[in-house]
């Protein structure tokens, strides 16, 4: 079986982004344990707006998106985001951390011989340092942004993005997510699918189903090196 490109998401996916729990905590002056639902309301309001964005045609880039996010939740509790609360919420989104499964479940892929890459809704920019601090940037052959096609995943022109970057057809990219969106976007554009599944996240049932699914990087690893020996 010929090896595809295996081509990641970015946000939840490789990155923790429990680390920002602490960041919302203190910016709604709330105790810690309420850092966490706090930062998932403000990730499903990234969300709403970045496929409002793409449905409408009204592109913004994702670092205005998630300011805006914050500004949303912050009027939905009958008060204001400072410029103080944005600013460190910015600074804090520049350090996330990599989940602790992903620097061997790169290295097993790598040594496999299976070409990486990553492709995300945030900018090229963020990407890379996103990548870089991880301490993960070295394990891609590319780190990819569909705001270069200004249309958020899962629309198909990121992932035909993705293929073309790759001097592939969408075929022989395989996307790994942590998102029913983004495997059903990957598997509608033509593309190979694997699925982790990270903490509350799960696959939709009457949705699209994957070839790999694992709750951790190495275990998905470890299924898709099985696969192509064959």
């Amino acid at each position: 079986m010929t090896k595809p490109a295996i081509v990641f998401d970015l946000n939840e996916t490789l990155l923790d982004m429990s680390a920002l729990d602490p960041t919302f905590a203190q910016i709604f002056d709330q105790p810690n344990h309420q850092g966490s639902e706090l930062r998932k309301k403000w990730f499903k309001q990234v969300l709403e707006l970045f496929l409002t964005a793409t449905i409408t045609g009204k592109y913004r880039s994702f670092d205005k998106l998630t300011d805006e996010a914050l500004q949303m939740i912050a009027a939905q509790r009958g008060t204001e985001a400072s410029e103080e609360h944005r600013a460190a919420l910015k600074a804090a989104q520049a350090k996330i951390p990599a989940h602790a499964d992903v620097q061997p479940g790169l290295a097993q892929l790598k040594d496999a011989g299976f070409t990486l890459a990553v492709l995300t809704n945030s900018t090229q920019k963020s990407a890379e340092t996103l990548l870089e601090q991880a301490g993960v940037r070295d394990y891609f052959d590319m780190a990819l942004s569909a705001d270069a096609v200004e249309r958020y995943k899962p629309a198909r022109e990121a992932y035909d993005y993705a293929a073309k970057r790759l001097n592939l057809k969408p075929a022989g990219i395989l996307l790994v997510a942590a998102h029913a969106w983004d495997v059903a976007g990957a598997m509608a554009a033509g593309c190979g699918a694997g699925f982790i599944a990270r903490p509350e996240k799960v696959l939709s049932p009457g949705g699209a189903t994957p070839r790999y699914q694992a709750g951790e990087l190495t275990g998905l690893a470890a299924q898709i090196i099985a696969d192509h020996r064959r």
